[in-house]
């Protein structure tokens, strides 16, 4: 008996031992999977970081490009014409009337006060600074003030619910996409009657645009590189917007734009 319990002893120590090997093995093989496994998403995720800094700064320079572009047509098509106007005027001065003289040198003072009062505004309207100071509401407010100078068209503004400060990137970039979706009215759409809406919920912010203009198909139009459009989109990703465009020809065009806080 003592020889068999002996041998049953050292039998239950052999199979313990190799149980024990077993699971230092297992737990070594499963160290040595998840030491693979974090290297691999070490990898992944470092890619996708290279990615998004590399969208990112291609975002970038698309809205740096798309400003200088919306910087130049302002000074040509408002202010430059009231200089022009101005110098102009001036020129054709005809010194021995000198009633005229002093209505053209008083319509050329007007004509550079308006210019200086648009380079004011469109100095106040690209800067972030308002917003940092005023906030979103205020931002928008200028931009809906430039926009009622134009002869055309008759823009309709509303706010609802309770006005709530975001993050400071996400009221510059809501107001970049309400100056973008201007533009494009402006320029594109020849619409007559313009419908602007920030709306304030418990949820989140929505930005409503829409214009009575001959609208587009958004699936053309979106295929262009440096389509304000594409820009627009980006911008929403970049925040974490739902961003969506309903147009047609002839159908005018409906801009939505939805913030979480």
């Amino acid at each position: 008996m003592p020889q068999r319990d002996s041998r049953m002893i050292v039998i239950i120590f052999i199979v313990t031992t190799l149980v024990v090997f077993l699971l230092l093995g297992f737990i070594l093989a499963m160290l040595s999977l998840h030491r693979k496994r974090q290297q691999k998403f070490a990898v992944e995720l470092e890619r996708v970081r290279a990615n998004f800094e590399k969208e990112l700064l291609k975002t970038q320079l698309e809205i740096q490009e798309q400003t200088f572009q919306y910087i130049s047509r302002e000074i040509h098509d408002n202010i430059g014409q009231f200089i022009s106007l101005a110098k102009l005027q001036l020129n054709t001065l005809n010194f021995r009337s000198l009633p005229s003289v002093k209505e053209q040198v008083g319509h050329s003072a007007d004509l550079l006060t308006k210019a200086l009062d648009d380079l004011r505004d469109l100095s106040r309207s690209l800067s972030s600074e308002i917003i940092r100071s005023n906030g979103l509401a205020t931002a928008v407010e200028l931009q809906i003030a430039q926009l009622r100078k134009l002869e055309f068209p008759t823009v309709e503004y509303e706010v609802k619910g309770e006005y709530q400060f975001l993050d400071e990137q996400k009221e510059i970039f809501i107001l970049r996409i309400l100056q973008e979706a201007v533009n494009n009215i402006v320029r594109h759409s020849e619409a007559r009657t313009v419908a602007i809406q920030l709306n304030y919920t418990e949820a989140n912010l929505s930005l409503h645009v829409a214009d009575n203009g001959k609208g587009f198909d958004p699936a053309v139009i979106g295929q262009g590189s440096s389509s304000g459009v594409s820009n627009m989109n980006k911008r929403a990703e970049m925040i974490g917007a739902y961003f969506n465009i309903d147009s047609a020809p002839g159908a005018g065009t409906v801009v939505r734009l939805v913030v979480p806080y």
